[in-house]
């Protein structure tokens, strides 16, 4: 993913590594380390450990002292437990007491329905761009923080899970990644307890 001319912030860094973690295969447990990461970035290593806290704090990562950090490996074996927990959270953001959607939101859910339509095949870049997107806007919209932070950890691994199925040649994955990215031009208007209902409804076992 390419940075900015300047020397990267720590949220540059750790948009670069999220993809780079993102993109790889869910069973990678890549090891990260600080030197090296300064390095490659051209900076010290204070926004270098800002970064993999960052993703830490998203689940992303493994801080281990005086070792370095891992990217989390998945178990394909818990991709159906991880998807059912996701599930849950977006029914139980549903089921708090309304409110509507903030227009800026519901602009940018919007304008991601218009992305998700365009006729190319989807590819990997693409949907992690998608995906994390309406990730990070459904976030903003959940008022209890540790809801928030626990669909923010979940919405990482069900994306990794995605572009797993999307490098297998899953045929339902750039389906189900325009059904959410679609959320927006019925749900956004309805309030937030229809948006995240109907965003449930996609992960339903039965779809």
């Amino acid at each position: 993913m390419p940075l900015n001319d300047a020397k990267p912030r720590a949220d540059d860094i750790a948009d670069a590594i999220r993809a780079r973690i993102c993109l790889q295969p869910v069973t990678d447990q890549t090891l990260l380390l600080e030197g090296t990461l300064a390095a490659e970035f051209g900076v010290s290593r204070t926004p270098v450990r800002q970064a993999l806290q960052r993703l830490s704090y998203e689940g992303l990562i493994e801080v281990r002292t005086g070792v370095g950090s891992f990217a989390n490996a998945l178990d394909p074996a818990d991709r159906g437990l991880h998807l059912a927990v996701h599930c849950g959270l977006l029914r139980l953001v549903g089921a708090l007491p309304d409110a509507p959607v903030p227009r800026d939101i519901a602009r940018r859910l919007d304008g991601l329905s218009r992305q998700a339509q365009h006729p190319e095949p989807m590819d990997a870049t693409t949907t992690f761009e998608l995906v994390s997107e309406l990730n990070a806007n459904l976030s903003r919209l959940i008022p209890d923080p540790v809801i928030a932070d626990a669909h923010l950890v979940s919405g990482w691994r069900v994306l990794r899970w995605f572009l797993a199925d999307l490098h297998h040649d899953e045929s339902d994955t750039p389906r189900t990644v325009v059904n959410l990215c679609r959320l927006g031009e019925a749900g956004a208007g309805n309030g937030r307890a229809a948006l995240f209902a109907a965003a449930a409804a996609l992960f339903e076992p039965s779809r």
